[in-house]
């Protein structure tokens, strides 16, 4: 894990650079990828099925993943087929991967993928069942570990954050974080998911019952209803739909201090971030745990 100190607007932040983890494109979806790929080994399956928006990067990752292993990978999308046959971004990288896709609408999600996985079991296969986003537990035990990695490089120079930020999405990374934080002994460094896509009441439900689900897993006696804090206030419209001041203020992010954001995922928190901490008069240390988008930035 690589952690870099960046100066911006007055605030000198922590930056954990998930965006450059070393694997199948990186992001916080390549973190979780290798949980799933040890869990596929060890459950001795050679199929999965998983599913996305056009641009996900979780679809991307799981894909390559499979690639490397020589697993079949079956994505079910929602959204447009000439969208993604013309994208290029993560869109591109699942076309190249060999992986099979399929096109939904979003309530047809579920049943696409039970028939997918019927499918592949009649062929021969053993297929495992990923839901989106790493909403599983390979994927919240990744940012468990990932918040026990942090904790010793931070140990090592002294330094303990007082404030972590992050794009939060279908909730298994905030999930992850929230119980890290706990398991690390971490407890008094506030959490703050900047939603890029769901409303409030349905985003901190989901990312309390998942938090919940880990504790039981790690044996933490916790109860994380109204501890998660989700934070809607730059949705912007919705997934994947941005401000222009958004869009000025990352370009001038990159040209002074050579981070690469995306208006979709990692750029929508970081400039949710730098409002709330303007507006808040924010002080003390703050970590800004940077999830990657440089696929959805190069689409």
């Amino acid at each position: 894990m690589r952690v870099d100190v960046i100066r911006f607007d007055g605030h000198t932040i922590r930056v954990v650079r998930d965006d450059i983890f070393p694997d199948i494109g990186g992001g916080n979806k390549a973190r979780k990828a290798v949980y799933y790929e040890r869990a596929m080994r060890e459950g001795g399956y050679n199929a999965c099925v998983t599913t996305g928006g056009i641009q996900s990067n979780h679809n991307r990752a799981i894909s390559l993943m499979c690639a490397r292993n020589g697993w079949h990978c079956h994505n079910v999308y929602h959204g447009h087929k000439e969208r993604f046959l013309a994208e290029k971004g993560n869109a591109l990288l699942v076309r190249k991967s060999g992986a099979s896709y399929e096109f939904v609408e979003p309530q047809q999600i579920g049943a696409a993928m039970d028939a997918a996985m019927d499918r592949l079991s009649a062929n021969g296969f053993k297929p495992m069942y990923i839901h989106g986003g790493g909403h599983d537990l390979p994927g919240g035990i990744a940012f468990v570990d990932a918040v026990r990695e942090l904790k010793a490089i931070c140990d090592a120079e002294g330094y303990k954050p007082g404030h972590i930020f992050h794009a939060s999405g279908t909730g298994s990374t905030q999930a992850g974080i929230a119980v890290g934080l706990d398991v690390a002994g971490w407890k008094d460094v506030k959490l703050t998911g900047i939603s890029v896509a769901r409303q409030k009441e349905r985003g901190t439900f989901v990312i309390e019952e998942f938090s919940n689900l880990l504790a039981e897993f790690y044996g933490i006696h916790k109860d994380y209803r109204g501890c998660i804090d989700f934070n809607t206030d730059y949705l912007c419209g919705g997934y994947e739909q941005f401000v222009p001041d958004m869009s000025d203020l990352l370009d001038r992010v990159m040209k002074e201090t050579g981070l690469m954001f995306d208006t979709t995922y990692s750029g929508k928190a970081f400039y949710g971030m730098l409002d709330h901490l303007n507006k808040n008069n924010v002080s003390g240390d703050v970590l800004f745990w940077h999830t990657g988008g440089l696929m959805n930035f190069m689409k």
